[in-house]
């Protein structure tokens, strides 16, 4: 998986910056229109302004993670020219991305604005699936956010499959068989099978021995053990703040219904699911749920409390509430923005699927509330 998306030159991610939207492969809510930046930046400006209170002469730092082509990140530093320009000057927009090519991109796309962005650290090979290079990041050096968008569902994934007979976690693994990449089951080495169990515990995933008895051979867990190292290092890296993504997911519970019993791995080509997600290696998406009862441990273990966790839907309805509260009046939105808070709110489009989910600093939890 790190492979196909990542490998330098040929990854899917790496190949053109055009991906989502009409024209690419899926829709994320960057590409539906220029408002969710703006609901975003407000929530943010909110945070900031927070420490900003408490700190006057302190820089605040706006962390994101995996930019792609920097859109986001130039209509939130517009946002804040534009609406909080007693903030703007104080802000150290900073995007964390390894790929060189990727880089190129946001600096292209943010053009004027690029003197105000910073990327630390090298450009790296991201295909080794390491995510310490997602964070070059010195530890506690964050007084800010760290946010990331759509990003932590593309860490790769190990999936786990059920062994009714001998019950206990076996592992897909992929071979090369007749010109084609396909699943096989790794053997059950005892070392394996304890890993595997461990991995399954730090992400909260302790079935009871009855609901084990019933499970079906063969099912499928995507867990990603990467995606949790990285949150747990992003966590603490912050000295005061907020770390939050916005992204789909399970919780622990929901990962044994019935539905769930191939996993949720799966390939986008064109807007379409591809029933296969090792076929066209570099040609088509890949992204897994992520399971944000994992993150609570891992955010936790590193110091964080969680703040909340709730449905984009309810989360951008209660920013708007908020903005309109501020400035006596609904927003001057034409028709055009209606149409995309309705596609970034309405359950059948990206309301629903999409969670946002935020960990902070002791004592942050009560201040600026969803």
């Amino acid at each position: 998986m790190a492979l196909a998306l990542y490998c330098p030159g040929s990854g899917y991610y790496e190949q053109k910056p055009d991906i989502t939207g009409r024209r690419g492969d899926f829709y994320t809510s960057v590409s539906v229109g220029p408002l969710f930046a703006e609901l975003l930046a407000f929530q943010l400006a909110d945070w900031l302004g927070t420490l900003a209170a408490r700190n006057p002469n302190t820089p605040l730092q706006c962390v994101e993670a995996a930019a792609h082509d920097g859109r986001l990140a130039r209509q939130i530093l517009e946002w804040f020219a534009q609406h909080r320009p007693e903030l703007a000057p104080r802000i150290q927009y900073v995007i964390l991305e390894p790929s060189a090519r990727r880089r190129a991109w946001q600096k292209a796309t943010l053009g004027p604005w690029t003197p105000q962005v910073q990327w630390p650290g090298e450009p790296a090979d991201l295909s080794a699936d390491a995510p310490s290079v997602w964070l070059p990041l010195p530890e506690r050096s964050v007084r800010g956010v760290i946010f990331c968008n759509e990003f932590l569902d593309a860490f790769p994934v190990r999936r786990f499959c059920w062994n009714a007979q001998a019950r206990l976690w076996s592992e897909w693994g992929v071979d090369w068989d007749g010109n084609r990449f396909v699943f096989v089951r790794l053997p059950d080495d005892p070392a394996l099978v304890q890993e595997r169990n461990q991995i399954l515990h730090a992400c909260g995933l302790q079935p009871p021995p009855e609901l084990l008895a019933v499970l079906p051979d063969g099912f499928t867990l995507d867990l990603s053990p990467a995606a949790m190292e990285w949150w747990h290092r992003a966590a603490r890296c912050i000295q005061e703040g907020w770390l939050m993504t916005l992204d789909y997911g399970l919780r622990a519970e929901d990962c044994f219904q019935p539905h769930r019993r191939a996993g949720t791995l799966r390939g986008y080509r064109k807007h379409r699911l591809v029933p296969d997600p090792l076929a066209n290696p570099g040609q088509q998406d890949l992204t897994a749920h992520v399971l944000f009862t994992a993150l609570q441990k891992a955010g936790e273990s590193a110091g964080l409390v969680t703040a909340w966790w709730q449905r984009q839907e309810s989360f951008l309805i209660r920013v708007v509430e908020r903005w309109i509260a501020r400035t006596q009046g609904p927003p001057a939105w034409n028709t055009t923005r209606l149409r995309q808070f309705q596609t970034l709110t309405h359950p059948e489009h990206l309301g629903r699927a999409f969670q946002v989910f935020v960990q902070c600093s002791p004592g942050l939890e009560t201040t600026t509330a969803p």
